[in-house]
């Protein structure tokens, strides 16, 4: 059994990973392939959209029009 006094409040456990979170997403910390792959559409773009794009090459039409 854990012992109570090296148990963290909730509210405690909840700060830490709210500022992990944070931390994460400033220093641009990426997700495995895994992780990335269970992300919904949503959450990917997000995911994407915390890094700079502008290197990137232009877009160039798939249908070569």
């Amino acid at each position: 059994m854990s012992d109570p006094a090296r148990t963290p409040p909730p509210y405690v456990e909840r700060g830490v990973a709210d500022a992990r979170r944070w931390l994460d997403d400033v220093q641009g910390v990426r997700v495995t392939p895994e992780v990335l792959a269970k992300m919904t559409p949503a959450q990917r773009l997000d995911y994407c959209r915390r890094f700079d794009q502008s290197r990137m090459p232009g877009w160039k039409d798939p249908r070569g029009g």
